[in-house]
């Protein structure tokens, strides 16, 4: 038998080599579509929430609230829905507002009227200030009474994010993917967030603060964007809930997730 001698520079390639090459290519095309359906059908999707990218300011009106962190709590029809208040870029805002409250003469519990970018997620809205020209007016109607409920101690096991990026910035904003973010924004002063995973869907929230409702942003960042237990009292106010914890008591719900999530952060 005569086999087909295959040379490089030849106008001809022998019919044996050609059907192999064809039938080799065919498989490998075939082979990563099906890899390229498997991996974008096991992709997380996007949680369905919104910033206005485009710039658009919102006038919200409300009584200035210190906690759990500072916002305009909005009462309508009988329905109260606190706003939490977000600084420009990748900053808290507290010193906006204590600044914003010496200037005009401004007290907690004072109604007044604020410009800024809405974010929010399931029901769930914040707003950011622009670095200028926030304030549009202050008001002079009495807050009602707060619905403060200081509960029992209770460990919950979750995700640290940064709220501003989870409820509509950045998508996704959450494990590894988002961490060196979230890092940022918390170290800037942004209120930490524990999110409630139940069923791989996002159910419950808590602001986490230290004793005296005193900030716990720094002792918080390694454990950022990693599952996490966290023990603590839960104090509700009116729509929110805060978790008060002592940084030296959290612990991190060792499995593969912190794992990847470590490897992740360290490549990165």
């Amino acid at each position: 038998m005569k086999d087909d001698f295959y040379i490089g520079w030849s106008n001809e390639t022998p019919k044996k080599y050609l059907r192999k090459a064809k039938q080799f290519f065919a498989i490998a095309f075939v082979s990563f579509v099906l890899i390229g359906v498997v991996y974008v059908k096991n992709q997380r999707g996007y949680i369905d929430s919104h910033y206005n990218y485009d710039g658009t300011l919102n006038e919200i009106s409300g009584h200035l609230v210190k906690y759990p962190t500072w916002g305009l709590r909005t009462e309508e029809k009988g329905e109260i829905k606190t706003i939490p208040l977000i600084g420009f870029g990748k900053k808290g805002v507290e010193q906006t507002i204590l600044k914003m409250m010496e200037t005009y003469n401004i007290d907690e519990g004072t109604m007044i009227t604020l410009r800024g970018m809405l974010i929010y997620y399931q029901d769930k809205y914040l707003m950011e200030l622009p670095e200028k020209e926030n304030l549009v007016s202050v008001g002079n109607k009495k807050m009602s009474k707060r619905d403060i409920l200081i509960g029992e101690i209770t460990t919950l096991e979750g995700e640290i994010v940064d709220p501003k990026c989870f409820f509509g910035v950045m998508n996704p904003a959450t494990k590894a993917v988002h961490r060196s973010c979230a890092i940022r924004c918390i170290s800037g002063g942004i209120s930490p967030l524990l999110a409630i995973r139940k069923n791989g869907q996002f159910v419950d929230y808590y602001f986490i603060q230290g004793k005296d409702m005193q900030s716990v942003n720094q002792q918080l960042l390694p454990y950022v964007g990693l599952p996490i237990k966290l023990s603590g009292q839960v104090v509700s106010y009116d729509d929110w809930k805060s978790l008060i914890v002592d940084p030296a008591a959290m612990q991190l719900t060792w499995n593969k997730d912190v794992l990847n999530t470590l490897a992740f952060s360290m490549c990165y």
